[in-house]
């Protein structure tokens, strides 16, 4: 597009579509702008002049966005964090004013221990900044949503990071065996024999698959037993409190886990190597004060240090 036409684009407009996007809904958009929705209206008529497409379409009171608005949304996340960065550059960031949502990528496992921290310090320090969170599917980075802005930083086990991100080391950590208290096996010595005769629970997307306990099982002869496959780790508690099954998970989790239910947490009889864990961003937000400084209370929230304020 040439300069000439740019000057004559209402940059707000991108701010805009993303919302849209992100709602879809117009009357959503407008109280997130604080603006109305007729006036949310009239920019959605400038956006489908200006891109010669309906962009959203009205389905069960739902705006359902077209191919097209689906093609260019990575390129508008692109433009609106580089002109964030630009803008923010040099400039203080204070957290006490700012709205920003910041986007998470990590497994529920990891959710479960930062999203209450992380809440209970901004309620004090960041009343309206807000957090949202994606569940990552598998181990593997999520690269093509930190490119495009989906989401600002990923939470994980991630090993090969390109020289397009910056990853920072947050801990190591084991697995342990959960199950309730009363279990017959709570005072049991879990050698690979003991720990195959449990019955387990583990999450759907696991069905079939191997996790590292299971490998080093195979390779000393040993099988473990599924008997309930559930769509989320978020049942697993409950369903520990009420039946003889167990599961396996990472001890930071475990430890978590076991101070609001009362559950056992056994180690294992056998010895695993440790998971580390770390956090990716892309290269683009280093030096962005804003997201420094979310990237630092994460950091210190997942290490157990103190967050300075």
């Amino acid at each position: 597009m040439e300069l000439d036409t740019l000057r004559k684009v209402n940059l707000n407009l991108l701010t805009v579509f993303e919302l849209l996007m992100e709602t879809r809904s117009a009357t959503e958009t407008a109280a997130r702008l604080h603006t109305t929705q007729p006036g949310i209206s009239r920019k959605l008529a400038e956006l489908r002049r200006l891109l010669a497409d309906p962009l959203f379409v009205l389905v069960r009171r739902q705006l359902v966005p077209t191919p097209r608005a689906l093609e260019i949304r990575p390129i508008v996340r692109e433009a609106l964090a580089t002109i964030g960065g630009i803008l923010e550059d040099g400039d203080a960031f204070d957290p006490l004013k700012s709205a920003r949502t910041f986007r998470i990528a990590a497994r529920h496992t990891i959710e479960w221990m930062l999203a209450p921290g992380l809440r209970s310090y901004c309620d004090s320090h960041a009343p309206m900044v807000r957090f949202s969170f994606v569940n990552m599917q598998g181990v593997a980075l999520p690269e093509k949503q930190l490119e495009d802005h989906s989401i600002d930083i990923a939470l994980g086990r991630f090993e090969d990071v390109g020289g397009r991100f910056r990853t920072l080391a947050l801990f190591d950590d084991d697995r342990v065996c959960l199950l309730r208290r009363g279990h017959p096996a709570a005072r049991t010595k879990l050698t690979p024999a003991n720990f195959c005769k449990l019955r387990f629970v583990t999450t759907t997307d696991m069905f079939g698959k191997d996790n590292e306990v299971d490998t080093w099982l195979h390779k000393a002869g040993f099988q473990r037993q599924f008997d309930l496959y559930v769509s989320s780790m978020s049942h697993v508690p409950l369903i520990l409190l009420q039946t003889d099954l167990a599961v396996t998970m990472p001890r930071k989790l475990a430890m978590y886990i076991a101070q609001f239910h009362p559950l056992h947490v056994l180690e294992l009889g056998f010895k695993l190597a440790k998971s580390h864990y770390n956090m990716v961003w892309h290269a683009r937000w280093d030096d962005v004060p804003s997201h420094k400084w979310m990237r630092g209370a994460v950091e210190q929230l997942m290490t157990g240090s103190r967050i300075h304020t």
